[in-house]
């Protein structure tokens, strides 16, 4: 019971931390939501603040579950090119469950929004709750895309993967997706094309990279 409650208050303040101007909703609300006692959200999560943390991690847990054995194939593989990298950011996001109106579930939505609003702690909780893919994707990276540095090749898949996330998560995927699974597997393909031809261009990026262990 106290697993399902658990779930319960993170399901309903994902779906309302996802809303668009959903502004950090009231605890109040979000316990309303869930059908609880605001004292149980302070029992189950300590404070706001705790409580998201929970929501994040609980929507990058799939996604990072099914990067995972990607990153693990490219690691046995030795080497990692543009389009390797390019299926990493975005075939994991593309075969996550969507609604029956193809939009993605709020968690992921939530994710993309955190990306540019809340990347601290979202990195944070990256680190802390999956270093061993962390680890793996930096043995990944170390070996990829031999002709740029070290810096250039971690801002391009940082970049990358923030791409495939934002535009995996916006209305036009939704559009195709309604449209059929064909033409949203046309659109995902195409967009992995693109971020490969990028992650493969010649030449410096220019600036300096974030630490690689920021994954999404």
């Amino acid at each position: 019971m106290t697993a399902d409650t658990r779930d319960r208050i993170l399901a309903a303040a994902t779906r309302l931390y996802a809303a668009p101007d959903a502004g950090g909703p009231a605890l109040r609300a979000i316990a309303r939501e869930a059908g609880v006692n605001s004292a149980l959200i302070h029992y189950h999560f300590g404070s706001r603040d705790g409580l998201l943390e929970g929501v994040l991690l609980r929507a990058l847990a799939p996604l990072q579950a099914a990067r995972g054995p990607i990153i693990e194939a490219l690691r046995q593989g030795g080497s990692a090119d543009g389009p390797d990298l390019a299926r990493l950011c975005v075939a994991p996001v593309a075969a996550l469950p969507r609604a029956d109106d193809g939009r993605a579930e709020p968690a992921l939505g939530l994710l993309a929004r955190a990306v540019s609003e809340d990347r601290d702690r979202l990195d944070a909780l990256t680190i802390q709750h999956f270093a061993p893919m962390l680890f793996g994707l930096r043995e990944v990276l170390a070996t990829a895309l031999p002709a740029l540095s070290a810096g250039s090749k971690q801002r391009r898949f940082q970049l990358a993967a923030d791409a495939a996330l934002t535009l995996l998560t916006g209305e036009e995927a939704a559009r195709a997706r309604r449209t059929g699974r064909a033409v949203f597997e046309a659109f995902t393909l195409e967009l992995t094309t693109f971020l490969a031809g990028a992650l493969d261009a010649p030449g410096e990026a220019g600036t300096s990279a974030p630490p690689a262990s920021h994954l999404h």
